[in-house]
């Protein structure tokens, strides 16, 4: 066994034994030491079953180190595409207003300037209520407000950002406090702040603005299938009425605020709004403040960050380079071929850790020349330097952009950048390297991510079925589990067998001591006479 430097001194097990019969004692006649004589001879015979059990411990290690690499090309192919893979994320757009009374974000397909002239803000609805009068609280259950049902439900519904009315049922139970109906209106998601105090309620749209149905209000808060006519009974609504509150509204309402729509004019054309926020040119904008007409306009412009998109770019390359160093560095490992996996027999002589350095030895090489990590390889090779031919129908390469395989052999297949290259391309084109990475949906062409991405989704699937994963329901699904459960079938046959050997030389030492008992006793008898 090749030698490993030792620097701890902590023992794993104070000893090992390869016999199974541990309590039965021989060469009390004899004198023979007869426990050494069977640890001997039973090592000998488990020289089969530690073979098999060190042949066990290589696939294992080979399984668990192709799920490392599983791991690795699972985190990369989700890793380039939420960062690298969908247009957002070249969106790299700097935009400047030059007025508070609007702000505003640019997506990737912002261009040119917009002057906004003239906005008018939408309002949010509100409704108030005094229910005093009635003799209600906050506290009031709904049993005392005279419902006829021990449970009831209600639909509401609310302005949404996009304009239309978005709707939520709430159910409720005759013990619930008006307290607790409101509660349950403002947790549902549905779009409206509801407050009840001591002798009032308050209904508030969160997004102002109306919903205009052929060219009527219908409405910012909608109360529909009341079933037990709650909100009559709380005076929001008129009796027998349903739907806007703010139009049917009951006796007790004290103030309401019809939600309103607004307006924006954005380079002479004005633009109907039922909200406060406007997609005008790529541009996402949010009125902040009425424009009037004939005041200083808001002027919104966008420029590209170019510097952003550099470093992302540079950031891709690194990730890159990282997996292939790796995929590599696995498959190019030299092998050790004088450290096999220890015995546990071997493993009681030595140390912690010198256990680990020889481990760590022995695991070098698992994956070396590797056809399934040296085929993910050739295909991302393959896919960065033929990207951009013209059988893909665009002429947007990755040598455009200064992305470039490195010409070292050793490198094998690293990618380099020339930042300077980038800047300029970009410069001519700001869009180029968004088409490269996701894609040019006017010609069809593929971006360079998605390639990447399944074809590591490919390797994982395959290395799955060979190494599958944490969470394999059994080892009876991919082929290394497979060679590790029969190599266990025969690890514990051979326990089996060697246990039955050890009995049998057993017996034959208990014979041998029953021999030499009696022909000592016949001895004892001649030296009498």
């Amino acid at each position: 066994m090749a030698s490993v430097n030792n620097t701890t001194n902590t023992s794993t097990t104070s000893s090992y034994s390869y016999l199974q019969y541990k309590n039965k004692i021989g060469g009390l006649v004899s004198g023979m030491d007869v426990d050494s004589i069977m640890e001997k001879l039973m090592k000998a015979e488990s020289a089969q079953m530690e073979k098999l059990q060190q042949q066990k411990q290589k696939y294992e290690w080979k399984r668990d180190a192709y799920r490392e690499v599983n791991t690795a090309l699972d985190s990369f192919q989700k890793g380039i595409f939420d960062n690298y893979g969908l247009k957002s994320s070249w969106n790299a757009k700097t935009v400047s207003a030059s007025s508070s009374a609007v702000s505003a974000t640019a997506t990737s397909s912002a261009n040119g300037t917009i002057n906004i002239t003239e906005a008018k803000m939408a309002t949010a609805a509100q409704s108030i209520t005094d229910f005093s009068a009635l003799g209600f609280t906050a506290d009031t259950t709904m049993a005392s407000l005279g419902l006829t049902s021990s449970e009831g439900s209600f639909s509401i519904s609310a302005v949404d950002d996009s304009g239309s009315l978005i709707e939520k049922k709430i159910s409720y139970k005759a013990t619930d406090k008006i307290s607790d109906v409101m509660s349950k209106i403002n947790a549902s998601g549905v779009g409206v702040t509801a407050i009840a105090s001591k002798g009032s309620l308050s209904l508030t749209a969160n997004v102002e603005g109306t919903v205009i149905v052929d060219g009527v209000d219908v409405g910012s808060i909608q109360i529909t299938n009341d079933t037990n006519g709650l909100f009559a009974k709380l005076g929001v609504l008129a009796e027998g009425k349903e739907g806007n509150i703010l139009i049917n509204k009951g006796t007790n309402v004290t103030e309401t605020t019809l939600g309103t729509s607004g307006y924006i004019v954005a380079n002479g054309v004005k633009i109907e709004g039922t909200s406060n926020k406007y997609t005008v040119s790529g541009y996402q904008l949010t009125i902040n403040e009425n424009i009037q007409a004939g005041n200083a306009p808001a002027k919104i412009t966008s420029t590209t960050d170019t510097d952003k998109i550099v470093d992302k770019v540079k950031e891709f390359v690194e990730t890159y380079n990282g997996l292939i160093k790796d995929l590599n560095t696995r498959v190019s490992e030299k092998k050790n071929v004088d450290y096999a996996p220890l015995t546990d027999a071997q493993k009681a002589e030595m140390t912690t850790d010198e256990i680990t350095k020889w481990e760590a030895k022995a695991k070098a090489g698992l994956l070396k020349g590797d056809s399934t990590l040296n085929n993910v390889l050739s295909s991302m090779r393959t896919t960065l330097s033929t990207y951009g031919s013209d059988s893909n129908g665009s002429n947007d390469m990755l040598f455009k952009i200064g992305i470039t395989t490195s010409k070292t052999y050793t490198d094998n297949g690293k990618l380099e950048i020339d930042e300077d290259k980038l800047k300029a391309a970009l410069e001519d084109d700001p869009d180029i390297v968004s088409r490269i990475f996701t894609g040019d949906s006017s010609t069809g062409a593929e971006g360079v991510i998605s390639k990447l991405r399944t074809t590591a989704q490919n390797a994982v699937s395959t290395i799955k079925n060979t190494a599958g994963s944490e969470s394999s329901s059994s080892d009876l699904t991919y082929s290394l589990g497979k060679t590790i459960t029969s190599l266990d079938d025969k690890i514990t046959d051979w326990k089996d067998r060697l246990k039955d050997i050890e009995e049998r030389y057993w017996n034959q030492f208990s014979a041998m001591e029953t021999a030499i008992q009696k022909a000592n006793s016949q001895s004892s008898i001649f030296d009498s006479y």
